[in-house]
């Protein structure tokens, strides 16, 4: 019997050996990875924690990438229900905006760059994951300049209703957004697509997302989100004229627009549009004219100055090869829009001009605001005249035409 129950007892051994020998490994569980909201990860950064050594994630809606060229190819800009953050990323840079993605956070790390909270450097191939490419379209949250200044909203997509921008311009590089009391930042790189278009000239709203470079500003995701076209507030900003010319067809005659002339004096050349990429202007030039004196005026409509009270010019002007022809500025309130502008009398003005560019084409400047109120009370005519010919063939260029209130 004693046998028996030892020979059954190795046998009930050796088939549980066997038994054991024929199964899969189990694997160890997958780490646990808990979801956190992008304020709680802004706020690991304020408790002093300088890089994430826990499993965890965050999932938003990304608002901001370099597509555009509005921000280096290195950063985008995400935010959920809670808050905002910009990432940093390493590698290519492959965030699209307005998904939805969720990223790893562990061994990430916190730095602030004049102000801004950077989350990075992200690997986007081994953190990020795409929940969605057309998720729920994101809002933005109205917000105000005094809020934005604050710093509560950084990195955050918000709307700003009833603002204007404080001078006219194209959007590359630092201008002014106001509601008539507060000022904020408006910041667009010279690589953004829209760059050189023509800033709006009214008040309305606009959207864009808050950052930092040592003082709160705005980017703007696109030229598009925006609508400014009411009343200016303040009893400043009333606008008399305003041409920005995207509306004339490459080289079409200045005088298509409405109100705008040009008349050769000498020669037959005349002012007129053109483009390069997204940005239209006019201009006059004596290249390849074969005409010894090439002298072409262009003039603005006639402006109403009856009720101005300190009003003023400004435009933008660029050359091109220049050898020599010249650009300048003329007033008038004698003038009586004849096809011979020439036999009227005229005030040169002087304003800001270019460097000279003799091998290419230079940046458009600024003329400066050009003080007119010695001009209020009645019409005012602008001219701007070309003077060159067969060995001064500079080209002569002139953009975003403003008279208003200063």
């Amino acid at each position: 019997m004693i046998i028996r129950n030892i020979l059954n007892t190795c046998i009930a051994a050796t088939l549980l050996i066997a038994s054991s020998c024929t199964r899969e490994p189990i694997p160890p569980p997958e780490p646990k990875i808990d979801y956190l909201t992008i304020e709680k990860l802004r706020a690991m950064h304020d408790q002093g924690i300088a890089t994430v050594d826990t499993n965890i994630y965050i999932q938003g809606i990304v608002t901001l990438t370099p597509e555009l060229g509005n921000i280096p190819a290195f950063v985008a800009y995400i935010q959920d229900s809670t808050a905002g953050i910009c990432l940093t990323v390493t590698g290519n840079n492959t965030f699209s905006r307005d998904s939805e993605v969720k990223i790893l956070c562990r061994g990430v790390s916190f730095t602030e760059y004049n102000g801004l909270l950077q989350f990075g450097d992200i690997n986007i191939a081994e953190q990020v994951s795409v929940v969605s490419l057309t998720p729920a379209a994101l809002h933005p949250e109205t917000v105000t300049i005094s809020e934005i200044l604050t710093g509560a909203y950084q990195a955050r997509y918000v709307r700003l209703e009833n603002v204007q921008f404080d001078e006219p311009g194209t959007y590359s590089g630092e201008n002014i957004l106001t509601d008539c009391v507060n000022e904020l930042e408006v910041y667009t790189r010279s690589d953004a697509n829209f760059s050189s278009d023509a800033l709006p000239a009214g008040n309305g709203y606009i959207n864009g997302v808050v950052s930092e470079f040592n003082g709160r500003q705005l980017l703007l995701r696109d030229e598009t989100e925006n609508s400014m076209t009411g009343d200016r507030c303040g009893g400043a900003g009333t606008i008399y004229l305003m041409q920005d010319f995207t509306t004339l067809v490459k080289y079409a005659d200045v005088s298509t627009l409405a109100g705008w002339k040009t008349y050769p004096q000498a020669g037959t050349k005349t002012w007129y549009g053109n483009e390069v990429s997204t940005r239209k202007w006019v201009q006059a030039t004596a290249y390849n004219s074969g005409q010894a004196s090439v002298i072409t005026w262009m003039t603005a409509p006639v402006i109403d100055l009856t009720t101005a009270t300190s009003p003023y010019l400004q435009f933008e002007s660029a050359n091109g090869y220049d050898n020599g022809a010249t650009l300048k500025l003329f007033v008038s309130t004698s003038y009586d829009g004849s096809a011979t502008p020439w036999n009227a009398a005229w005030t040169e003005i002087t304003f800001s001009m270019p460097a000279s560019s003799v091998s290419g084409y230079s940046q458009f400047v600024n003329s400066g605001q050009i003080d007119l109120s010695s001009y209020k009370g009645g019409q005012l005519w602008i001219a701007w005249v070309y003077d060159g010919g067969t060995d001064r063939t500079t080209t002569w260029e002139v953009d975003n035409v403003l008279v208003a209130e200063k």
